[in-house]
């Protein structure tokens, strides 16, 4: 069971002294059973309805006891010199609150991808950066205790919700790189048919716009910057949609990326291209653009009281 072997890869590590905090998220199967058989005092096990993955990761963050914060998705394994090598480095470089590893997927055909090149691993004040691109997963972190107070996960999301966290946070402080070492992510079927998906896609661009427009992002990134980026992605998608046939999303979406960029050509050529595709054989014809992300939302107060360890 994926969880358990999880939870052995940490109770494995060569730093001895932490708290695991297990969070249940309304399983339906024998999680409860297969925690509660592994007979480690430092385990401490906390059930709440299903709320999704923000809900319980803002759950372990109210529990949380310790100096350092890491988590591990029940697809993750941690080497085992994984928490000392990471909190040593923040030991010794105290000006950082967070650290960060590279992480290897690996795929139920044994083959491993180490995701993103060298160029993307660096150390600073890495909000820049993340708005471009975030190459990096939750599991593979630790954080000080003190730039998480008061900072969650966004539980309106149900894709990126690691992306909007790493970069809601990196503006709290500088990031540390430690490459030493590496998380190891089990890539199963349920998630190699998630990524890449519109839902992620159409997720992070509107993590974009909110940050950018509501929650002081400008103080971070040019107008530039932001309005060259959100219109690159409103146009992939865009383009997407055109490839498949779906006239209403690709005019939509084309007139969001012209809206950021209306000197750009090629996104004028593109709404154009799309205003021609057939209506008739359009497979999303009620297709309608999300409405922005309201502010960040957590229930931590809530699920505190209706938690069962």
């Amino acid at each position: 069971m994926l969880v358990k072997e999880a939870i052995q890869s940490v109770l494995k590590q060569s730093l001895k002294d932490f708290e695991l905090i297990v969070i249940d998220d309304g399983s339906t199967d024998n999680t409860s059973s297969v925690v509660k058989s592994i007979n480690d005092t430092r385990i401490k096990y906390f059930y709440k309805e299903n709320g999704g993955v923000s809900s319980a990761r803002n759950l372990g963050l109210v529990k949380r006891k310790g100096e350092y914060v890491a988590f591990l998705d029940d697809d993750d394994l941690m080497p085992k010199n994984y928490l000392e090598v990471m909190i040593c480095h923040l030991n010794e470089n105290r000006d950082y609150k967070i650290a960060y590893s590279l992480f290897t997927d690996v795929y139920p055909d044994g083959k491993k991808n180490n995701r993103f090149g060298e160029e993307h691993f660096i150390s600073g004040c890495l909000t820049k950066n993340f708005f471009k691109k975030i190459p990096h997963i939750s599991s593979a972190a630790v954080f000080h205790h003190s730039i998480l107070d008061g900072f969650f996960f966004d539980e309106h999301l149900k894709t990126a919700e690691d992306s909007d966290f790493y970069l809601r946070i990196s503006t709290r402080g500088t990031i540390l790189c430690v490459p030493e070492v590496s998380i190891i992510r089990r890539v199963t079927p349920g998630s190699l048919s998630r990524e890449g998906t519109f839902d992620s896609s159409i997720s992070w661009v509107r993590i974009l716009e909110r940050f950018y427009f509501q929650l002081d992002g400008h103080k971070f990134i040019s107008a530039r910057t932001a309005k060259t980026r959100i219109g690159q992605l409103y146009r992939r998608m865009a383009r997407e949609h055109y490839r498949q046939g779906n006239k209403k999303a690709a005019i939509l979406l084309f007139k969001k990326a012209v809206s950021y960029k209306p000197a750009n050509l090629h996104y004028h050529r593109g709404l154009i291209k799309a205003w021609f595709l057939s209506k008739r054989k359009d497979k999303l014809p009620e297709w309608q653009m999300p409405k922005p992300l309201p502010y960040p939302k957590s229930t931590v107060n809530t699920l505190s009281e209706k938690v069962s360890s």
